[in-house]
């Protein structure tokens, strides 16, 4: 049996957290459960390298736990490149990675993700491209591709890992920054919520995930939505985000009891 926790969107520095305690209450929550691995699923911070040095932090209080994590859109916003995204080696980073579960046929896949705006299929692809550039977070980000060329390749990345799955016949699970669903997005009626549904991620990332037979899992994050367990076809879909306390994303009134009752918990 492999115990398994995931969380997102934390989002420490903008929930203005003690970084000490989160981490204390973490790895105390953590090793308690006795879990074997926990799947960090982007938006720690808004800066890279404040990412990695939580990351290795935590992993350091751990007992037997590993951490993996992918990078959200806020953890690309300072101290890293496009170049080092996509290339980086580091221990816990899972992006465009796989690891294999020992003892089992499972197999755990990392991917960063991005938005290809087809979560707002009437928007007129330059009003995207203008909110994007201008008032939304990720006008920090460093890109030198189109949102369609960056979606692109990480579709081209989540397809050739998916393959190799396949191919090595293991039953998946999934975990990737951005929205691979609709089902919980608001309604694409009025700006900005049209204009920020754009920039949630891809229902072609979901299509692809339902034409693998063996994806089980899915777990994202972006969309601070409290929502169930989806299921599409054979894949279970979970939006783990815990997201941002002025907005009242929290389901207590302070954060780490909140990130406590938003921390999924997978047996396999």
């Amino acid at each position: 049996m492999v115990k398994i926790a995931a969380s997102s969107d934390n989002h420490l520095d903008v929930n203005r957290q003690d970084i000490d305690e989160v981490l204390a209450y973490q790895a105390q929550v953590l090793n308690a459960g006795g879990f074997d691995y926990y799947l960090i699923v982007g938006d720690l911070f808004n800066d890279f390298r404040k990412t990695i040095d939580f990351v290795e932090r935590l992993q350091s209080q751990l007992d037997d736990t590993i951490v993996y994590f992918v990078a959200g859109n806020h953890d690309m916003g300072r101290q890293v490149t496009e170049t080092e995204l996509e290339n980086l080696v580091h221990p816990n980073y899972l992006h465009n990675q796989f690891v294999d579960i020992p003892g089992t046929d499972w197999r755990l896949i990392g991917l960063n993700g991005w938005y290809d705006y087809g979560f707002a299929p009437e928007l007129p692809v330059e009003e995207a491209e203008k909110f994007h550039h201008g008032r939304f977070f990720d006008r920090m980000i460093d890109q030198s591709d189109t949102d369609f060329e960056r979606y692109q390749r990480s579709y081209e990345q989540l397809s050739a890992q998916l393959a190799k799955g396949q191919a090595a016949r293991k039953q998946m699970l999934v975990m990737t920054h951005f929205v691979p669903i609709g089902d919980d997005l608001l309604p694409n009626i009025a700006q900005p919520r049209e204009l920020v549904n754009a920039m949630m991620g891809s229902p072609r990332t979901g299509e692809l995930l339902e034409q693998t037979p063996d994806v089980r899992h899915v777990l994202f994050g972006h969309a601070h939505i409290k929502a169930p367990v989806r299921q599409h076809g054979q894949v279970l879909y979970d939006n783990v985000s815990v997201g941002v306390g002025r907005r009242n994303d929290w389901l207590a009134p302070t954060f780490l009891p909140s990130w406590e009752k938003r921390l999924k918990k997978i047996t396999i």
